[in-house]
């Protein structure tokens, strides 16, 4: 955390579905490390750092507006088809009018931004960090490959909420 920033990370995807379900899995490690701080800080109060707020979800949903509006920072993790896989990729996101029909309920990450640009006034900086999947077969694991991808995109996603 830097200075009162408020982040939110929303990972997003299907954890039943190989590595679509990376977005939920870097949730669940960071809400593990945590949980590992905080019983740490238990002892000594004076050191303790404001987590991100996290937020694992199948699909982007227009009530993420709420919480997007009152980040300062928003990064979105998610896998990717694109690319070679295991391959990580972080771009800065703009707020894009949202792309909302009859038959669609969810949003891309720039169509959210937009979203919360129009109904709350404001949007936060946003990236969406992925990783090219190599699997997207019904499991709820990961593949080697996206595995061992982890621990570079969690230190990416801790450089750019400059922990």
């Amino acid at each position: 955390m830097v200075g009162g920033m408020e982040i939110l990370l929303i990972g997003y995807g299907n954890p039943l579905r190989g590595d679509d379900g990376v977005g939920w899995r870097v949730i669940e490690e960071i809400a593990n490390r945590q949980s590992s701080i905080a019983k740490s800080q238990r002892d000594n109060p004076q050191s303790a750092i404001r987590n991100p707020q996290l937020i694992a979800v199948h699909q982007l949903l227009p009530e993420l507006a709420e919480p997007i509006s009152e980040a300062d920072l928003v990064i979105f993790v998610d896998a990717s088809v694109a690319g070679e896989p295991g391959a990580m990729a972080v771009r800065a996101i703009e707020p894009a009018p949202p792309r909302i029909g009859a038959f669609t309920h969810h949003f891309d990450p720039a169509g959210l931004l937009g979203y919360a640009r129009e109904v709350y006034g404001r949007f936060p900086r946003a990236y969406l960090v992925t990783v090219t999947a190599v699997s997207l077969g019904y499991e709820e694991t990961l593949s080697p490959t996206v595995e061992a991808a982890l621990p570079g995109l969690l230190a990416e996603i801790q450089k750019l909420c400059g922990l």
